[in-house]
């Protein structure tokens, strides 16, 4: 745990006063990775130096529990005159360290070459950043002070740095200073902004990354209702647009993805959810790992086959499975930062014009990652959503084992979420917090990107088809002909949802209507639970709710 306690620094220059931490207190719990966030100028590097003792404040003081690394990254780390071997041995010495294990570890790990024995004067500023994080990686510290320096070095390095980084973490905190939000939310969990020589702490990595986006404009929220089209940003062919699905889970969702993926004109990813925004957003890192570790199986499983066809099966999933994570290494800023992912969703096509990425999970996502979604190339979007009482009671059954799903042990379940308040009872389910995702969505893309489909429509022959050629019509695509068209699965079979429960649930999840409604009125199917006109009738949302029969 690290304190500040009153911890303030002034600096003097041509006779003014610049004060970068003022009477600061804030605490830095153990085992926490911290990104701290600021402008050019707020003095965050100065900040790290005054945790690690090189710089003395001007009154307060820095009080820690445990052993703190220097500032990695920062030049004057280093002895300019001193070659980065002697750098290593010198650093090795001061911490007690094995030296000749260090310097091994160092010179593989910074890939410096010859200049690992030549004077750190001659290196350029990522040359100082390797042999920097390379020395602090190879200590153990209980505190690692790391300012900008993951960012150096190609793809693989990032990538490398990143997992060792990663690997630290798993038995020591830091605090991490980046322009990169993508790699804050890859490898930081809470946050803190430094501003006007104030600081603030954030448990939520991105909730500081929002507050930091709204001091450097605090109209970013209005300005983000029209989609980045960066002329710079890296462009998909001719006529190619992108198709991103956020179909909510327990909805027929699945059906309409299934017909996409089925289309001739559309060309699905690599696998069937690419989860790149998401990941990016710092959201499913267990995912990121999954991936990783199925490299590494692959890997293994290459070296021990000895079938010639199993080989040459192996050695195309280790290259699908290698294009994908290169997506996940890409720098979070600048204008060719989704160039990776482009290039991977380009892959197998011929003359498909439509690129699916069909992942549900994107339905959580800021309104900041939409807006950069809908700048990618007009990116499309279609969302399905459901009456809420039926989707949240459906989902909360299927969760229970088929042999232990009774509408006794299902009805006690929701009877005890429904004990909360109606904003924990939607963040037990975070996916079924339509009202969070509408606010983030509309403000972002435009309508004409946008198809929204109703899962009540999808369920009812009569009306199916007609769901279908509207989301091919916005694409501009042919309807998709009988013989591509997937069965329609039976629904799931769960027991009904008592009439007062079911009362109740429609009481809490009444955000989620009025935002439904808010936004697409009639379009919303009459079998919903709830309607707009009930408001005239007292008491009406719970009085005239009718029976409800087994959701489907």
């Amino acid at each position: 745990m690290i304190v500040l306690r009153n911890l303030t620094k002034t600096f003097t220059i041509n006779g003014r006063s610049n004060t970068v931490a003022d009477n600061l207190n804030a605490v830095f719990p153990t085992g926490r990775s911290v990104g701290l966030l600021g402008r050019n100028g707020a003095g965050k590097s100065t900040l790290l130096k005054l945790i690690a003792g090189t710089s003395t404040p001007n009154w307060g003081e820095v009080l820690s529990t445990g052993s703190i690394s220097f500032p990695v990254g920062l030049a004057s780390s280093m002895h300019g005159d001193l070659t980065g071997a002697q750098n290593t041995r010198f650093v090795a010495r001061i911490y007690g360290a094995d030296t000749q294990s260090l310097m091994d570890w160092v010179e593989d790990f910074a890939e410096l070459g010859e200049h690992f024995h030549l004077p750190v004067r001659s290196y350029s500023s990522g040359m100082k950043g390797r042999l920097s994080f390379g020395i602090n990686m190879g200590l153990a510290f209980d505190t690692y002070l790391v300012d900008e320096v993951t960012a150096v070095g190609d793809a693989s390095f990032r990538r490398k740095s990143s997992e060792v980084f990663q690997a630290r973490m798993k038995t020591s905190g830091a605090i991490f200073v980046s322009h990169s939000m993508g790699q804050l939310q890859d490898l930081c969990e809470a946050g803190a902004l430094l501003e006007n020589g104030k600081l603030a702490y954030y448990e939520d990595i991105n909730e500081a990354i929002d507050r930091y986006l709204f001091s450097l404009d605090p109209d970013r929220t209005k300005a983000s209702a029209t989609p980045a089209r960066d002329d710079n940003m890296v462009r998909l062919p001719d006529g190619v647009r992108l198709l991103y699905g956020l179909g909510l889970p327990n909805t027929r969702a699945n059906w309409i993805f299934n017909c996409m993926r089925r289309h001739p004109q559309c060309l699905t990813a690599g696998v069937p959810e690419t989860h790149y925004f998401d990941i990016r957003s710092g959201r499913n890192r267990k995912i990121l790992s999954q991936r990783r570790n199925k490299l590494t199986e692959l890997a293994a499983k290459q070296k021990t086959s000895k079938s010639k066809s199993d080989q040459t099966k192996i050695l195309t999933q280790i290259s699908d499975a290698t294009a994908l994570l290169q997506v996940h290494s890409a720098p979070g800023e600048g204008d060719m930062r989704h160039e990776a992912y482009i290039d991977y969703m380009l892959r197998r096509r011929r003359k498909q014009p439509v690129l699916c990425d069909l992942t549900p999970d994107y339905a959580r996502l800021r309104q900041l990652d939409f807006s950069d979604m809908a700048g990618l190339g007009n990116g499309m979007f279609v969302v399905v959503l459901r009456d809420p009482v039926d989707r949240y009671w459906e989902e909360l059954c299927l969760d229970i084992p088929e042999d232990k799903r009774t509408i006794e042990t299902c009805a006690e379940q929701l009877h005890n979420i429904l004990s909360l308040d109606g904003a924990e009872v939607v963040g037990l389910r975070p996916i079924s917090d339509y009202a969070r995702m509408l606010s983030r969505l509309l403000p972002a893309v435009p309508r004409d990107q946008l198809t929204v489909l109703f899962h009540e429509d999808i369920e009812d022959e009569t009306t199916r088809l007609a769901v279908l050629e509207k989301l091919t019509d916005a694409l501009e695509i042919d309807n998709l002909s009988v013989e591509k068209r997937p069965d329609f699965e039976q629904a799931p079979g769960i027991p009904q949802l008592p009439k007062e429960l079911g009362r109740k649930l429609c009481e809490a999840l009444m955000p989620q209507y009025e935002a439904a409604y808010a936004a697409f009125g009639v379009d919303v199917p009459t079998q919903w639970r709830w309607r707009p006109e009930n408001l005239d009738v007292p008491e009406a949302s719970v009085a005239l709710l009718p029976e409800i029969s087994t959701a489907s």
